[in-house]
């Protein structure tokens, strides 16, 4: 399983492994795929996960994967002060952050990892999302030698798109990418990359 000291901290943030023993990360992954933002943009989300223990085996899951291949979901809390120390004594969960590489071995998508994001609403627009990516990109940059990005939207997201060129992304318009989601199949998605000219 993941370590669970591991994160990654910012001035506001940090950036974690999430746990499937933890009861408040199980139901922070479901609050998290029920709210209305979220299900705009996946609406299968609160299919995959309705209740604690779907969201306990998606963690377990999720975290199998990340300790297997270094690639997978990150919990994005606040961080009580700059100075605070990792873990806080209350952890206030306000997103995921997430690093893929071939989600779907037997389908495989795109050959270089794609950054995402997924935040509860209240935490929206105050430039927590930018903050959590940029800081995972630098991570897998230094720690993993990753140069080049890419990231996957529907094109009605405007929110992902507006952080995505905020970010340093280059759009490449709609594509046919597969791999990605749903089992791996086809699908069209809005296609964004940094680093790859």
């Amino acid at each position: 399983m993941c370590d669970p000291n591991f994160h990654i901290a910012t001035p506001r943030l940090f950036i974690s492994h999430q746990s499937p023993s933890n009861d408040a990360h199980c139901d922070f992954a479901v609050a998290l795929l029920h709210n209305p933002a979220s299900i705009k943009h996946n609406p299968t989300g609160p299919t995959a996960v309705p209740n604690r223990e779907a969201a306990r085996t998606f963690i377990s899951t999720a975290s199998e994967r990340l300790a297997r291949t270094g690639y997978g979901r990150y919990l994005v809390s606040l961080r009580p002060s700059p100075t605070s120390a990792f873990p806080p004594s209350h952890q206030q969960l306000i997103g995921v952050v997430t690093m893929q590489l071939q989600r779907y071995p037997a389908h495989p998508g795109p050959r270089i990892p794609d950054i995402g994001f997924n935040f509860l609403p209240q935490y929206h627009g105050k430039g927590y999302a930018k903050e959590a990516a940029q800081v995972l990109m630098e991570w897998y940059a230094r720690e993993k030698g990753v140069g080049r990005f890419a990231a996957l939207t529907d094109e009605t997201n405007g929110e992902a798109k507006g952080l995505l060129r905020k970010l340093g992304f280059r759009e490449w318009g709609e594509r046919v990418v597969r791999g990605v989601s749903g089992g791996g199949g086809e699908e069209k998605l809005s296609v964004w990359t940094k680093g790859v000219e």
